[in-house]
């Protein structure tokens, strides 16, 4: 099928043409699209780090280390006598990482940008907290950690994602699912990786509407049972036509003597042929009755009689009502419900227990609600096959902490591409100071055209983009001109379209044109512009266009020292009117990325990303078994456990865990593995912690670490020196209560 496809594309190359950008034939498009999968091929075998392993034959790109060496300390061409793994290391690092953004930017925004929402926007704005009940925030907080419907994963080393249960959205015409048959409750995805934040809502599709219509077509007519105001169900009449009090009333209105054989000649409106005919028979031929007191046109008696039928009906409906009380009565049933139980503080109250916190509806319709509230999420997550032992080792649950909140908001307001801020001056006629020329409201029908094809002009209170700097209230202007590729996105600050009125705003428009690194000035006064017009430490690229007329405009380039050289135009170029903005605009691009590489700390926008997910992932990873991560699959908020006093969370995830599982394993198996031989030993074992347990105190939180190290979760004894007041002091607290799991028993003094 694929040689018979590309068969005929060869064939029809020739004479087919997309219009794309000019005129493309489709032997073009098939070379680009058989190079891309060969780009992808190359980039996949830079990331695994073995580009350079494989020769085929022919010329190869060399490997990093071999192209250059990034350790020269001057141009003296001679051979390093010392390297530096550690540099190597980081160039090819860098490499990969590159080669990663780029595979994952042409999967994620090839064909897909710009989005809906426009090109200001690379990635989703939703968060977690958003369209979820009783959660109101303009930004994440803590409160996200305790709603019992929301859960953060690691997917990878460079995927976060969270898994959000909501309520179905009420969207114009129902959406995706409008007509189709799905739960009261939706998922929402949020995914965070190199290319930015996406989000994703499923619904759970139980029919489709060609079904349902065949459904109701095929349905066989029903029995409408209606309640009355009391409440009580009332049942129908009678499910039995021929009954003989309610038998159909005669559509004829007159009849025919019994000897008179209906034909068209004695036919009318009011007479009924059928009724007639039968009447004749059953008159001329008396042997054609099944019995001689009723005629052939009378109906017939019901098979049951009417008190019959209406005790049916009677217990159908009692049998319905039945099984509705009762399937009530079991979802609301106590004893159906795994509620946790609160551990006493002693023995007596062991001996006389209250369930009064166990039984309480308010506490069990909680705990079901919040068993409830993470349903469809986990049917998500084991249907894809994320549940499963052999994704262990890549699936991990976050340490909710504040931390991590902070971690998430630099995450997601850092740029998903690379960000340029230009400033644009307007010199008119006659201009040569700073006040002069800050003040201009406007320009002209030149400058005017220039901004309009060098981007495009945006209002600041809605844009969600970059914004350099300026104010969405209107303070910088209501308007500015902005570009945004799938790889970069870069505001302008027109001098012209800022606020000059007073000195305050002078003053403002002032530091926003004075902290851009280029600036782009349209000079119409007769002397070249200086730079020294409008001080700053900035400005390391003037770019200054002076209009000649006859469609042609002179560009002079000036630059620092340290910033290196760089395209597209070069200094004293003459352009042509229709190519200028787009060429000064690729120049500008240009010029920021030289002067950026200068800066010693200097990072690519994925560079950052990427170390903020790796600081995520390393720092803030919950390392847990494999049963804990499956209960808080469960239930991210998780109840309290009856092994552990309600005040005992730990410290470490800071999502309500209940106490550690090594400890209660220990204590199980410690409370199970002593004879009742060794009761003395074990009380002088237990007497230190006992003033602890008296209080509601199990573990003594100060030898947590002696704890975990040992079999027995209870803390070590302080041997004592004096051996004489051993009988004493055991003969004294043989009253105090040992924990209601340890098997000791009193023992009577004999």
């Amino acid at each position: 099928m694929g040689e018979a496809c590309s068969f005929a594309i060869e064939i029809h190359a020739e004479s087919i043409e997309i219009n794309r950008v000019g005129s493309v034939t489709l032997n073009a498009l098939w070379e680009y699209l058989r190079r891309q999968r060969a780009i992808d091929q190359v980039l996949h075998k830079i990331i695994l780090g073995n580009a350079a392993n494989e020769n085929q034959g022919g010329l190869s790109q060399p490997s990093p280390n071999d192209d250059f060496d990034p350790n020269i300390l001057s141009d003296d061409l001679e051979k390093s006598s010392t390297t530096s793994p550690s540099k190597n290391n980081q160039c090819q690092q860098a490499i990969m990482l590159c080669a990663k953004t780029v595979l994952a930017h042409l999967v994620t925004h090839l064909g897909h940008f710009p989005m809906a929402i426009g090109a200001a926007r690379l990635s989703s704005l939703v968060v977690e907290h958003d369209d979820v009940p009783n959660l109101s925030s303009d930004d994440l907080s803590a409160s996200i950690f305790s709603a019992p419907n929301i859960q953060l994963f690691i997917l990878s080393k460079n995927v976060i994602a969270s898994l959000i249960e909501l309520p179905a959205l009420d969207l114009p015409g129902g959406g995706v699912t409008a007509g189709v048959s799905t739960a009261d409750k939706q998922v929402r995805v949020l995914l965070r990786d190199l290319s930015g934040k996406s989000c994703w809502d499923a619904s759970i599709l139980y029919r489709t509407p060609n079904s349902i219509k065949a459904e109701v077509s095929e349905k066989p007519p029903s029995i409408t049972v209606t309640k009355n105001i009391s409440g009580s169900y009332v049942q129908p009449d009678s499910l039995m036509i021929g009954s003989p009090l309610y038998t159909l009333p005669q559509r004829a209105m007159r009849h025919r003597p019994p000897s008179v054989l209906p034909d068209v000649s004695n036919a009318a409106p009011d007479l009924d042929q059928l009724d007639d005919l039968l009447q004749y028979l059953g008159y001329t031929s008396p042997e054609c009755l099944e019995s001689l007191s009723r005629k052939l046109n009378e109906p017939a008696a019901a098979p049951i009689t009417m008190e019959l039928e209406q005790e049916a009906i009677a217990s159908v409906i009692s049998q319905r009502n039945t099984e509705v009380e009762e399937s009530r009565i079991i979802q609301n049933m106590d004893s159906m419900l795994g509620l946790p139980t609160t551990r006493p503080s002693s023995r007596a109250e062991v001996k006389s227990p209250t369930f009064e916190n166990m039984n309480s509806p308010q506490s069990s319709l909680s705990t079901v609600q919040q068993q409830h509230d993470f349903q469809q999420c986990r049917l998500l997550f084991s249907q894809m096959g994320l549940a499963g032992w052999e994704r262990r080792q890549q699936l991990h649950l976050l340490n909710k902490t504040e931390r991590l909140l902070r971690e998430l908001r630099n995450l997601d307001n850092q740029s998903c591409r690379e960000t340029h801020k230009f400033a644009v001056i307007y010199v008119a006629t006659g201009q040569e100071d700073k006040n002069s020329i800050l003040s201009n409201e406007g320009g002209s029908i030149a400058y005017e055209q220039f901004l309009a094809a060098l981007a495009w002009e945006i209002e600041l209170e809605g844009h969600t983009g970059f914004l350099g700097g300026l104010q969405r209230q209107g303070s910088t202007g209501l308007t500015a001109p902005y570009i945004a590729t799938s790889f970069l996105e870069a505001i302008f600050h027109v001098a012209t379209r800022m606020p000059g009125d007073t000195p305050e705003a002078v003053l403002s428009k002032t530091r926003h044109l004075g902290n851009d690194e280029v600036h782009i000035v349209w000079s119409e006064h007769s002397r070249d512009y200086r730079r020294d017009i409008i001080p700053t430490e900035f400005c390391d690229i003037l770019i200054t266009i002076y209009p000649l007329g006859s469609n042609l405009n002179r560009v002079t380039v000036d630059c620092k020292a340290d910033v290196p050289h760089f395209g597209v135009l070069f200094n004293e170029v003459i352009v042509e009117s229709n190519i200028l903005a787009g060429l000064v605009r690729a120049t500008a691009v240009c010029a920021s990325r030289a002067k950026r590489i200068t800066y010693q700390f200097y990072q690519q926008y994925y560079e950052e990303r990427a170390r903020s997910l790796e600081t995520v992932v390393t720092k803030h990873k919950n390392s847990t078994t494999y049963e804990d991560f499956i209960s808080k699959v469960y239930s991210p908020v998780a109840t309290p456990s009856p092994f552990c006093p309600s005040g005992s969370l730990s410290s470490g995830g800071g999502d309500g865990t209940a106490c550690n599982p090594s400890m209660l394993a220990a204590a199980l198996l410690d409370s199970h593995s002593h004879s009742h031989k060794g009761t003395q030993r074990m009380e002088q074992k237990f007497r230190a912690s006992t003033n602890d347990a008296s209080k509601g105190v199990w573990f003594n939180n100060t030898d947590t670490q002696n704890i975990e190290s040992s079999i027995s979760p209870r803390p070590l004894k302080r041997i004592s020196t004096n051996l004489r007041n051993t009988k004493k002091g055991l003969k004294h607290e043989m009253s105090v209560e040992s924990p209601p799991e340890s098997p000791l028993q009193m023992t009577r003094k004999k």
